[in-house]
């Protein structure tokens, strides 16, 4: 395998290694951290419009965060792409949920 494709396999997995480790940190941050009521709208004027169970809004961005990590590391080239957004999303998901719920 040419040098550059090998650490281009390489970088791509290192990535999605990084982001799952991300998303499991942020998992065992959010469910120490968060109320058993978490707020996930917050309206204009700053007052909650709409809240999950505690363990709806953790398990719901980890896994979508963790199930774009895999897409990333096992997917074809035009799956890398979406699993890596998928993965930050989820990740994004769950540091707003920190932020708004602090």
């Amino acid at each position: 395998m040419p040098e550059f494709v090998w650490g281009m396999h390489m970088k791509k997995k290192l990535i999605g290694i990084l982001l799952i480790a991300a998303a499991i940190g942020l998992g065992v941050a959010s469910w120490m951290l968060l109320p058993e009521v978490v707020a996930v709208q917050v309206g204009f004027d700053g007052k909650v419009s709409n809240t999950m169970p505690k363990v709806l809004a953790v398990a719901i961005p980890f896994g979508v965060s963790v199930v774009g990590s895999v897409m990333h590391l096992t997917g074809k080239e035009e799956k890398i792409g979406k699993g890596f957004i998928l993965s930050v999303a989820g990740i994004a998901i769950m540091v707003l949920s920190l932020l708004i719920n602090r």
